[in-house]
């Protein structure tokens, strides 16, 4: 009909229903079917474990919030601890994408700190929850290499990317410290996040964030 294709009654119910989209295949459509209940069933866990805390959290009311059934949330998610690794997974690659576009700006070491330190508060701030974040930087504790088996290969860490800055800003400034480069972005990084959980003003973070810059600053500038 002039080269136009009308959908058929069963086309356009299908499309409707969030079934196959025309030119779709029945696999791609299925595969977008379980994105989308894979995550709403994360937003439901995590609503409930900001509503009743990590260890209290039943996945019985997480599947009845994303109306399913509990066996597709362990087919989704072995764990409750495999719901926070993948919030844990999200928020640092958000924090080092936005490390590594810092290397555009070419920085001094401190300016390079405070906006690293800012970045961190403010994708931390988006868990929105103190208690979610000690339970992830418990995590870390209890399955230290998760978080690394869950990147992609060519998907840089947070520590990564930090070290990167670190080592651009200590060539350019002539810089020079006797704790590797590595080491120092892994302090810095972990001591942030410590702080979040422990202060619970902002004025307390931010006195300490900014004792922990001026620390690391005088290091790098004296030498180590």
């Amino acid at each position: 009909m002039n080269g136009i294709r009308i959908l058929s009654m069963g086309e356009r119910n299908t499309s409707q229903a969030g079934g196959p989209l025309p030119g779709e295949s029945a696999r791609g459509a299925r595969a977008r079917q379980r994105e989308g209940t894979r995550e709403r069933l994360y937003e439901c866990a995590l609503a409930e474990f900001r509503e009743v805390g990590f260890a209290q959290a039943q996945i019985d009311r997480i599947a009845r919030a994303a109306r399913v059934v509990r066996g597709t949330f362990y087919f989704h998610f072995p764990t409750k601890e495999d719901v926070l690794l993948e919030l844990a997974f999200r928020t640092n690659a958000r924090i080092a994408s936005r490390v590594a576009a810092l290397g555009q700006t070419r920085l001094a070491l401190r300016e390079l700190l405070v906006a690293v330190n800012a970045c961190i508060m403010e994708e931390q701030e988006r868990i929105g929850e103190a208690g979610l974040l000690r339970e992830i930087l418990s995590l870390y504790v209890r399955r230290p290499g998760a978080l690394a088996e869950r990147r992609a290969d060519d998907q840089p860490s947070v520590v990564e990317e930090l070290t990167r800055q670190l080592q651009g800003v200590a060539d350019r400034e002539g810089l020079r410290t006797e704790m590797p480069m590595e080491q120092l972005a892994v302090v810095f990084f972990t001591s942030l996040s410590g702080m979040v959980t422990r202060f619970e003003s902002e004025a307390e973070l931010r006195l300490a964030s900014e004792a922990l810059i001026d620390l690391l600053v005088r290091g790098m500038q004296a030498g180590g």
